[in-house]
């Protein structure tokens, strides 16, 4: 019997990672110019603005990001003073973030700007079909993460 095929532009994870990656690049070609960031830099940035101060740790499973990744965003914007440094006094192996008045400024011009970017995105859907939208991509995230750790379970189970 012939294998079925997959029809790339019709499966949903791949339409779902070409089109995260266009909505992206869009953002990120223009705070990439305008103040020198990268896109794993801003998501450090936006994580610490939204949430004030946190861990390179937390801010890797708030934004989703690897470690390495978030490590070497973290060293570039400690680096441009962007970011400020506090030892952590009940874990010396971690340390706590937040953004230095540098990063406060930053943030502050990029806010409007990825608001505008999302609001044109949005443009021509209706309120009740970008609700939608919400709603099927809050279901399609907890189904991803629930098939994600059935497979790391089965994994470390068959390890065992």
């Amino acid at each position: 019997m012939a294998a079925r095929r997959l029809i790339l532009s019709q499966f949903l994870p791949y339409r779902l990672s070409i089109t995260m990656q266009a909505v992206s690049e869009g953002l990120a070609t223009r705070y990439s110019h305008e103040f020198g960031i990268t896109v794993p830099e801003w998501r450090v940035i936006s994580a610490l603005g939204e949430h004030q101060e946190m861990t390179a740790r937390d801010i890797a499973a708030h934004a989703r990001m690897n470690k390495t990744m978030v490590s070497r965003a973290v060293a570039t914007l400690l680096e441009r003073n962007i970011l400020l440094r506090r030892e952590n006094s009940g874990d010396r192996r971690e340390a706590f973030l937040r953004l230095a008045r540098r990063g406060d400024d930053i943030y502050a011009a990029i806010v409007p700007m990825a608001l505008d970017y999302e609001r044109k995105l949005l443009r021509d859907l209706p309120k009740a079909e970008i609700a939608a939208l919400d709603r099927a991509l809050t279901v399609l995230l907890h189904r991803a993460d629930e098939e994600a750790r059935a497979i790391n379970d089965k994994i470390n189970g068959d390890a065992e």
